[in-house]
């Protein structure tokens, strides 16, 4: 499909809404803050920030931020352009497409296959940064995914959602485990009857793919129809797995069953660092295609190959079960914390866990994404929600609750409460 159809119905599927459409016929008049706009409707904060998101994204709106306050604006340049491009479509012309000889328009990316990818790698190694690259660069292509997470709430989830984007949500354990193994499949069979070009599957961190190939051939068998499987796609943390291959079978099965590799956070090492680890891959997997990659920047051709040649081992049982399953928890807390004081905690609990993530409001910085994987604590600013929502994956157990409750109270000092 040509661009310009697809940038075109982007931004008036954006406009679909009655209420972006207001917003955009209150910003002709020139920029708002966004609490003046809040003042028009009857909506909570979080609603607006969805809809000014969507317009952003379409290429509508421009924003900035002032302070606390966000101010918003037309992107003036394109909605003229769509103006030039609706004008021009409703137009007869020499050059109109009803003139064209007619052809057969090849969509997609082959016939009536949906192009498989199962995206592993260990908890904190990148899967959704490249995943929604993947997203962005297949932007106007049908789309599935299919996100698991370990825990009750899906935080990756929550940065992956999209009005054109159809997602299945299984949270709760892995999706190679018999907990869940199931409710994958029939989520497969589902998926390939929706006719996607692409469908993504993003694992939990702890997922072991091992068994992977026998649960597409039982969508196969549930669905009666069959993938095009591209691969196993393993993510490589950089910078923590010389550590993670040593101690987590988790880390060498999703290794060992992939059939491309990418070492991510390559701007956090040197070279060197990068070719221990490139070759810690290779003893590993010796036939695996391997790149790298930085915030989602990498060689993305491997779409066009057959990474299934590539293929080192036979499937095998998950280690994935109920009784290997980390100890995964929520903490939540109303109100502000203090950054600092919130980091001082981050840091002292990060090496009894896995990872931590979520969805914090800070004092002076508002809403914001936190992301901790080994001893790095990464933040951005991040979607509004009810409460602060952080999720713990911890290392020992349930042993890291009593814990988790008296460094809480000894360097963040607000109320909070922990759940499953």
């Amino acid at each position: 499909m040509e661009p310009v159809y697809i940038n075109t119905a982007k931004m008036l599927k954006a406009m679909s809404d009655p209420k972006r459409l207001r917003i955009v016929d209150m910003l002709s008049c020139g920029e708002l803050c966004g609490c003046k706009i809040l003042e028009e409707f009857h909506i909570t904060q979080p609603t607006l920030s969805h809809d000014m998101k969507v317009l952003s994204e379409a290429g509508i709106v421009k924003q900035r931020r002032e302070g606390k306050n966000i101010y918003y604006s037309l992107n003036t340049d394109a909605l003229s352009a769509m103006h030039r491009t609706l004008g021009h479509m409703f137009e007869d012309k020499p050059d109109c497409i009803c003139h064209r000889p007619e052809q057969k328009e090849l969509e997609g990316n082959g016939v009536n296959h949906t192009k498989l990818y199962v995206l592993t790698g260990f908890l904190g190694s990148g899967k959704t940064t490249v995943l929604l690259e993947l997203c962005r660069r297949l932007e106007g292509h049908r789309i599935g995914i299919i996100q698991n997470e370990l825990g009750k709430i899906s935080i990756d989830g929550t940065i992956l959602r999209n009005d054109d984007i159809q997602m299945v949500e299984l949270n709760r354990g892995s999706i190679f485990c018999s907990c869940l193994k199931l409710n994958f499949v029939k989520a497969l069979a589902e998926m390939a009857q929706q006719d996607f070009e692409y469908l993504f599957v993003e694992s939990s961190g702890w997922g072991d793919p091992s068994n992977v190939h026998e649960l597409i051939n039982a969508a196969k068998e549930l669905s009666q129809k069959e993938y095009d499987f591209g691969g196993v796609i393993c993510f490589v943390d950089a910078v923590n797995f010389p550590e993670q291959i040593k101690e987590l079978e988790t880390a060498q099965r999703q290794l060992k069953h992939c059939n491309l590799a990418v070492i991510t956070k390559t701007d956090l090492v040197d070279e060197s660092s990068v070719e221990k680890v490139r070759m810690l891959v290779r003893d590993m997997n010796p036939v695996c295609e391997i790149l790298t990659s930085c915030m989602g920047d990498m060689d993305y051709s491997f779409m066009k190959k057959d990474l299934t040649v590539f293929q080192w081992t036979s499937d095998e049982e998950s280690t994935n079960t109920a009784e290997t399953k980390p100890k995964t928890l929520i903490l939540e807390y109303d109100g502000e914390a203090e950054e600092e004081k919130l980091d001082r905690f981050l840091e002292i609990m990060a090496p009894d866990t896995y990872r931590m993530k979520g969805f914090c409001k800070l004092k002076g910085r508002g809403w914001t994404q936190v992301d901790v994987v080994g001893s790095r604590i990464d933040q951005k600013p991040g979607e509004e929600f009810a409460c602060s929502q952080l999720v713990l994956i911890s290392r020992i157990g349930s042993q890291i609750i009593r814990p988790i409750f008296a460094e809480w109270e000894k360097t963040v000092g607000i109320p909070m409460r922990l759940k499953n």
